[in-house]
């Protein structure tokens, strides 16, 4: 995760006036920065947040309440940030170390062009999110049914309530097929690489996540 942060744009302090925040998103052209105090993460202020301010001349902490908590720690699969990204409010993530202490940004466009070059290890497949029921889905048949169609998980990773699969594959779209038969409902799913078997109308293509 590290090697992918970006630790150029700036941070803001909660003694910051809401005028400097907004001047600072406006000057880096992102929709949210992270609001840090002694190296502690205390959230992420956006525009839409900012426009609740009284006056330009009032602090960040004065609307403290409303940051928004979200953040990634810096273990964390660089990939799992994906569906995170997908949503349009979000183009940067926060990441932190286990202490909650600020390390950089994780930003969309970083994460798309990790993808874009490298095809994620030149392998076909894609990702899939599933929100994942301990008491009513079982991991393990989730597997055996994306297995059945030749298709092999290299990673898995728990954001709560879903389980996100990084599935290498050739026939993504028939392994989609499967697991919605079964009954396991696919609330996202992500495609890369040349697939033989993918439906355009039903899935996020690579492109659409890539903000070219």
């Amino acid at each position: 995760m590290l090697s992918h942060l970006n630790y150029d744009l700036p941070v803001l302090r909660l003694t910051d006036s809401v005028a400097k925040a907004l001047k600072s998103l406006r000057a880096q052209g992102v929709n949210a920065l992270a609001v840090v105090e002694n190296k502690q993460y205390i959230g992420l202020v956006s525009a839409e947040i900012l426009s609740q301010a009284l006056s330009p001349e009032q602090s960040l902490s004065d609307l403290k309440n409303h940051f928004s908590s979200f953040r990634m720690e810096e273990e964390e699969d660089v990939l799992a940030s994906l569906p995170w990204f997908d949503e349009p409010s979000c183009d940067i993530i926060a990441i932190t170390n286990a202490d909650n202490q600020f390390r950089g940004y994780l930003t969309k466009t970083e994460v798309g062009n990790l993808l874009l070059n490298s095809g994620v290890e030149n392998k076909n497949g894609g990702i899939i999110r599933i929100p994942f029921q301990a008491s009513r889905d079982s991991l393990s048949t989730i597997i055996r049914i994306i297995e059945e169609e030749n298709g092999f998980v290299v990673r898995s990773f728990f954001q709560e309530p879903n389980v996100v699969l990084q599935v290498q594959t050739e026939t993504f779209g028939k392994i989609i097929s499967n697991l919605e038969r079964h009954g396991i409902f696919i609330e996202k799913a992500f495609v890369f690489g040349e697939q033989l078997e993918v439906d355009q109308d039903r899935f996020d293509h690579l492109m659409r996540f890539i903000d070219l």
